[in-house]
């Protein structure tokens, strides 16, 4: 039974916290605790949005407010500590939310009675590779691209998988993709949908000028690695991203290595086809 609540809210979204303390109230009745984040600015260069260290270290669950951003961004700063969060939808219908606002109130009686189970999502782990030293990596739960960074123009970059050369590409980039982000960019640029829970990379390249523009699905033990083959001029300058988020500008010869967390993002469910019913609404909805 769970007993000790913390919510991480957009305040875009819910701007005066009603809903946040709302769901405060609800749990104190019930004998529950529950304590809102509250940022004070002052994030150090290992925190985007949220301070893992204000979060309780006797946190049984993090309720995030807001939508499929919020929760990338609460996974990805809270990564390390492994505790399980629900996703509130305050927006539009996404694919990671659990519930919309009408149906918060359920939600927290069935996380009270202990009616869910914890579904683990895989993230990436991406490093960036300059004249044999590391100076850049982070994480991300939907996807690591690699794109142009400057004026139109195609990147050149090799593909190589476990230390083996594949292929050589003249695009637009290419995304490296988990299975939960699997239904986001990558799906744009033509890529397969994965059943979330699944555990493997999906590289789509992006816009390439070849015929060699299919997905490639690999295991989550690969190692994958782009080496940009790019000119140093001002035309083919290019960057790697994380979840559309942070980013890094890399130069010709540069190594981006990705390979699979360790740790995975730890989200909440309450029901077992929560994802094909959120599928079949957003195909209906096209």
């Amino acid at each position: 039974m769970m007993d000790k609540f913390f919510i991480i809210s957009n305040t875009e979204k819910d701007q005066t916290l009603e809903t946040a303390q709302s769901i405060i109230q609800y749990l104190k009745k019930r004998g529950k605790y529950c304590q809102i984040y509250q940022s004070d600015g002052d994030l150090s260069e290992h925190y985007r949005y949220t301070d893992l260290r204000k979060v309780p270290k006797d946190t049984e669950c993090i309720l995030v407010l807001g939508g499929d951003g919020t929760i990338i961004q609460a996974s990805r700063d809270l990564l390390n500590l492994q505790i399980p969060m629900v996703g509130i939808n305050l927006g539009t219908l996404g694919y990671l939310a659990e519930v919309g606002r009408q149906s918060i109130e359920p939600l927290l009686e069935k996380l009270i009675d202990n009616e869910y189970y914890v579904e683990d999502r895989m993230m990436i782990r991406g490093e960036l590779e300059r004249d044999g030293a590391i100076i850049h990596h982070d994480v991300a739960l939907n996807d690591i691209v690699l794109g142009r960074g400057g004026p139109l123009g195609i990147i050149q970059f090799d593909l190589y998988v476990n230390g083996e050369y594949l292929s050589h590409y003249k695009a637009d980039g290419m995304i490296i993709a988990t299975p939960t982000g699997s239904t986001a960019y990558s799906l744009s640029a033509g890529g397969p949908i994965l059943a979330p829970n699944g555990s493997m990379f999906v590289l789509t390249p992006i816009c390439t000028h070849s015929l060699n523009s299919r997905s490639i699905v690999l295991p989550d033990d690969s190692v994958i690695e782009l080496i940009y083959r790019g000119e140093n001029k001002r035309r083919s300058m290019a960057v790697v991203s994380y979840d559309a988020d942070t980013s890094c500008w890399i130069k010709n010869g540069d190594t981006i290595r990705i390979t699979c967390s360790e740790k995975k993002a730890k989200l909440i469910r309450i029901s077992k086809v929560s994802f094909l019913e959120t599928l079949r609404k957003k195909m209906a909805s096209q």
